[in-house]
């Protein structure tokens, strides 16, 4: 037994020793040390170590280390923990014990005061902004959804390791290199808020306003572009939405993390000082895909100003275990939805008839959705956690976007502030005093009420019934009245307004939705129904249905619904969708002239 045990010892102290070589430095003047490894990439799983070393915090008897549920920016609880496997602890090479004891939380004890190391594996197989992913091509995680945190350290510095998989030569992050592939975040919000990309990706660098910015760029596929426009429209960009707030550029450097997947897919996710955006391989293959991925880069650049920083007072400090509710997500989102095009047309990358084109697409968006009546911009919000991230078959008609009721209602404030200053002030205004004395000065959050009353200070009027009937009501905005101001004739006119309306859609038969106030809600139609004959012939589409028909008359609709064939007849409506046109009055009169092209950054 003795022999046994000095043969052990001797085997495994050059490894420890080896290992002490390494982990000192590392951990050395750092309570919580992460590390990141991926040796079989093709199971998904990354293998994380997290080790405590902190004296008062040894010093208790047990020790909580959880997960947090959910990522800032994303407005959904996600249950990350969902993915941590086979979580083991030890402290002085010693298995000690680890008890689950909530959905995100283990107990761990016996460590007698030691350092504890928490090693789990992290199943990370959804490729998403705000998830994990891990394949053979590469490796992506964020933050909240892979470190253990223990609450008494969150607001003391981290530091992460990563080990590359063999063949994996990059790791690009928005966090200081304190030591080759070792990151530093002060604190737990700045790791959460850094994610990481882990590969071969190729990387562009240039520099705006004196600020150093990176773009990791992922493919599976080579990408065919001219690098020297894309590094140009990103300058624009950044330049562009810098101009809304004005001053220093609160970044050292900035990241951009960009996922082109040939399955297409969209979307971004902001970070203090990064962002990660998800496009097509064919983003760069015409100019209507190019401007819609310019767009995306425009409204994850300009939310580093706009929530990250000037914020509603919920979103920051964070609770990472529970819903963080605002009414104000139209502004934190839906405002960055109207600056995203509003930057391109600063930046040139738009002219003024596309600009009159996207704000009119907006407002048909929230028009022709019956939800826009029934849900204030406010609830959708506060709702977000439970409606916007999960719709049913009936949320177009009883929910609206806070992205896209905030983009419309974003413009009509601009256009009220321009024309109530005779030009002189803008939006950007309201913004730029915000984030000046309350983020610059005490790095605090607005309350509704700062934000409804600067808003009101610089239009110089009372802008409450506005709030009330818009944000916190569903009252039709007047929009001819507010474009006049701005010297832009609006009008709304029915699209088809001789053609009959069935009011569901169908995919391949079955109905997926219906909506309210159309003759196939009114006669009966139910989401899931298989659509088999319209007037006795066979199903084809949805627009045959209405083909050689008037308004008001009927067709007879057979459906199998639960294994029944039933019948309806169903009398045709006239078509309610709507379309949006502007038109510039381009009036003679200096003043209409300057509120118009202070509108559309003419100068």
């Amino acid at each position: 037994m003795m022999k046994y045990f000095v043969l052990s010892a001797l085997l495994t102290l050059p490894l420890l020793a080896a290992r002490a070589a390494e982990i000192p430095p590392a951990f050395a003047g750092y309570s919580t040390t992460y590390e990141v490894a991926m040796p079989e990439p093709h199971t998904h799983f990354f293998e994380v170590k997290v080790r405590i070393d902190d004296p008062e915090v040894l010093r208790a008897g047990h020790v909580d280390f959880k997960m947090a549920t959910w990522t800032p920016g994303s407005y959904l609880i996600r249950e990350y923990a969902k993915n941590v496997e086979g979580l083991t602890a030890t402290a002085g090479g010693k298995a000690i014990n680890a008890i689950k004891t909530s959905k995100n939380t283990w107990k761990v004890t016996g460590h007698n005061g030691q350092p504890i190391e928490v090693s789990y594996r992290l199943y990370s197989f959804e490729i998403s902004v705000r998830t994990n992913f891990l394949d053979a091509s590469h490796g992506y995680f964020n933050g909240a959804a892979t470190f253990l945190y223990v609450p008494q350290l969150m607001n003391k510095k981290a530091l992460v390791k990563i080990i590359p998989r063999a063949g994996f030569a990059k790791v690009s992050v928005a966090l200081p290199e304190v030591a080759k592939n070792a990151f530093e975040a002060e604190n737990y919000d700045l790791l959460v808020d850094s994610p990481f990309e882990i590969g071969n990706h190729e990387i562009l660098e240039f520099e705006a306003l004196g600020v150093k910015h990176r773009i990791a760029n992922y493919s599976m596929e080579p990408l065919s572009y001219d690098r020297n426009r894309l590094i140009e429209d990103y300058k624009k960009v950044v330049t562009a939405s810098h101009s809304v707030f004005g001053g220093k550029h609160p970044c050292k450097e900035y990241l951009f993390i960009i996922h082109h997947l040939a399955s297409g897919g969209g979307g971004g996710l902001e970070h203090l000082n990064s962002t990660t955006c998800q496009t097509s391989t064919l983003a760069y293959q015409s100019p209507a895909r190019y401007e819609g991925f310019l767009g995306l880069l425009s409204h994850e650049y300009f939310h580093l100003w706009n929530v990250k920083r000037l914020r509603p007072v919920a979103l920051g400090p964070f609770d990472y275990e529970n819903e963080n509710y605002t009414n104000m997500l139209w502004v934190s989102e839906g405002f960055t939805n109207y600056y995203q095009s509003d930057i391109l047309r600063r930046a040139g990358l738009i002219d003024t008839e596309r600009m009159l084109a996207l704000v009119a697409g907006s407002i048909g968006t929230i028009e022709n959705q019956y939800g826009n009546r029934v849900q204030p911009v406010a609830e959708s919000s506060w709702d977000a956690w439970i409606k916007y991230y999960r719709p049913n078959e009936n949320a177009q008609n009883s929910t609206v976007s806070y992205y896209n009721k905030g983009g419309v209602l974003a413009n009509v404030l601009n256009m009220i502030i321009i024309g109530n200053t005779q030009g002189e002030k803008s939006l950007d205004n309201v913004l730029q005093n915000l984030y000046n004395d309350l983020y610059l000065k005490k790095d605090i959050g607005f309350t509704d009420e700062q934000f409804f009353n600067e808003c009101s200070k610089v239009a110089g009027v009372d802008l409450s019934d506005f709030f009330r009937k818009y944000v916190f009501g569903t009252e039709t905005i007047d929009y001819a009245k507010y474009f006049a101001l701005v010297d832009v004739d609006a009008k709304i006119s029915l699209s088809n307004p001789d053609t009959p309306y069935f009011g569901a859609m169908a995919r391949g038969g079955k109905v997926s939705r219906v909506d309210f106030g159309t003759g196939a809600y009114e006669g009966g139609i139910n989401v899931n129904d298989e659509i088999l004959e319209t007037d006795g012939r066979p199903f084809t589409s949805t627009e045959a249905i209405t083909a050689g028909k008037k308004v008001g008359d009927s067709v007879k609709v057979t459906v199998l619904r639960g294994g029944v064939r039933l019948t309806y007849d169903i009398r045709l409506l006239q078509d309610p969708r709507i379309r949006v046109s502007l038109t510039p009055k381009n009036s003679a009169d200096a003043a209409a002239k300057k509120k118009f092209n202070k509108w559309m950054h003419i100068r």
